[in-house]
C-alpha cells in the first residue's frame, strides 16, 4: 500500500469554523450561479412562454420544443435525429447550469455544516426539504438531476435527492398557475396531489429499498494505492482543512467547485445524450398528438398517455401547451391528465442521468411509480 502523508487535524473548534467558511463559499457560488441562471436564461424564457400558454392548438402538429432542425425535412426513419437535436438544444443551457449548480452544492455541503443534517435524515421530512429546495430551480427533472446528485454525493439521503428532482419538475409556480387558469380544475388538483404523493409517499418508500453502497464498483488491485491516496487527499481537503482564513477558504472552495463540476459533466453528459435521443425516437414514432386516435377506448387512451408521458422528457412548462393541444384535438380529460402529471415527472432521460450514481433499481422504481400514478390520476379524473 502506498503511504499517505499524515495530516495533523486542526483543533475541533477551528475545524468547524474553517468548514463553515468553506460551506459559505460554496453557498455563495451556488446562489450566484442560480441568480445568473434565473435572471439571464430561465425567467426570460418563462416570461416569453407565458403569453402563449393559452393557445390551445399550440401543441398540434409540431414538436413541443424549439426546432433547430425541422423533423419534416428528414426521412421518416431518421426523424428521431432531428427530435433529439431539438430536445438537446432546448435542455442544453439548463444542463450546463445544472452541472455548475451540482458542483456548488457539493462544495457547500461537503464540510460538516448544519444544512447537511436537513438532507441527511430519513423519511418524508427529508423528501419535503429536497422538494422545497427544488422548487425555485425552474428546471425539468433531467436538468435538476445533476444538482440533486450533487446533494447525494455530499451525503444527502435519497429522499432529498429524488425530492429535489420532483419538486423542481412538478411544482414550477408558473406551470401550476397556468394549469389552474387554463385547464379544468380537477386536472390542476390532480397535478398537485400527484406531486405531493410522489414526494412524501413514494420517494420515502423507494428510499427504504435503496442501499447507497449497492452501486459501488470494485477497484482493480493495481489501482488501489492511487485510489487510496486520492481518496485521502479529497477527504482531507473537504472534511478536515488545515488552513484557516477567508483567502484559503475561497481558493479551496473554487477549486472544489471546479473539480466537482468537471466530474459531474464527465458522468452525466454522455448519459444525457443517450437519453435525449431515445426520447427523440419516442416523439418520432409515437408522438403525443397521435393519442387523439385512441379516444374510442378511455382505458387504452389513459394507459397510452401515462406510458408516453413516463418515457418523454419535456423542457420546463412545455407540458402546458402540449396538453392543451391534445385536448383541442379531442383527447378526453382522463388521458390528458395522465399526460399532464407524467410528462414533467421522472422520465427516461432522468433514469439515464441518475442510474450510474444510484443504480437501476431506485430510479427504475421512481419511473414505475410515475407510470402507476399517471394511470391512477387519469382514471380518477376521467370518472369525475
Amino acid at each position: 500500500m502506498a503511504e499517505v502523508a499524515k495530516i495533523d487535524p486542526l483543533p475541533e473548534r477551528t475545524a468547524i469554523r474553517v468548514a463553515n467558511k468553506r460551506a459559505l463559499v460554496g453557498a455563495t457560488i451556488f446562489m450566484g450561479v442560480l441568480v445568473l441562471f434565473l435572471t439571464q436564461t430561465r425567467l426570460p424564457a418563462v416570461l416569453e412562454k407565458v403569453p402563449t400558454l393559452d393557445r390551445e392548438a399550440s401543441g398540434a402538429g409540431r414538436s413541443t420544443f424549439s426546432q433547430v432542425l425541422d423533423p419534416a425535412s428528414f426521412p421518416d426513419a431518421l426523424r428521431w435525429v432531428a427530435y433529439g437535436v431539438n430536445l438537446w438544444d432546448a435542455n442544453a443551457v439548463g444542463m450546463f447550469f445544472a452541472i455548475l449548480l451540482g458542483g456548488a452544492a457539493v462544495t457547500a455541503l461537503s464540510p460538516a455544516v448544519r444544512l447537511k443534517s436537513l438532507v441527511a435524515k430519513p423519511g418524508a421530512m427529508a423528501a419535503g426539504v429536497g422538494g422545497g429546495m427544488g422548487l425555485p430551480l425552474f428546471m425539468c427533472s433531467a436538468c435538476s438531476a445533476p444538482v440533486s446528485l450533487g446533494l447525494y454525493r455530499a451525503g444527502a439521503r435519497l429522499e432529498a435527492t429524488f425530492g429535489m428532482i420532483l419538486g423542481s419538475a412538478l411544482f414550477n409556480p408558473v406551470g401550476i398557475l397556468a394549469i389552474f387558469l387554463l385547464m379544468p380544475i380537477q386536472m390542476g388538483v390532480s397535478r398537485v396531489v400527484f406531486g405531493l404523493l410522489m414526494i412524501f409517499a413514494l420517494v420515502p418508500l423507494i428510499a427504504r429499498l435503496h442501499h447507497r453502497g449497492a452501486v459501488t464498483c470494485a477497484v482493480p488491485a493495481a489501482e488501489t494505492d492511487a485510489a487510496l491516496a486520492a481518496a485521502v487527499s479529497i477527504e482531507h481537503s473537504v472534511e478536515t482543512p488545515t488552513r484557516d482564513g477567508w483567502g484559503a477558504a475561497i481558493k479551496d472552495g473554487l477549486l472544489e467547485w471546479w473539480r466537482t463540476s468537471i466530474d459531474h459533466a464527465i458522468r452525466l453528459v454522455p448519459a444525457m445524450a443517450v437519453g435525449t435521443f431515445a426520447v427523440g425516437a419516442v416523439f418520432a414514432f409515437a408522438p403525443p398528438q397521435g393519442l387523439s386516435d385512441a379516444v374510442g377506448s378511455e382505458l387504452l387512451a389513459i394507459g397510452a398517455a401515462a406510458a408516453l408521458g413516463t418515457l418523454i422528457q419535456l423542457p420546463t412548462l412545455f407540458e402546458v401547451p402540449l396538453v392543451l393541444g391534445v385536448l383541442a384535438l379531442g383527447l378526453d380529460v382522463g388521458p390528458a391528465t395522465a399526460l399532464l402529471v407524467t410528462a414533467p415527472s421522472a422520465g427516461l432521460v432522468t433514469l439515464s442521468v441518475t442510474r450510474r450514481e444510484l443504480g437501476w433499481r431506485s430510479p427504475g422504481l421512481l419511473l414505475l411509480g410515475t407510470l402507476a400514478g399517471g394511470l391512477i390520476a387519469g382514471l380518477v379524473v376521467g370518472t369525475v
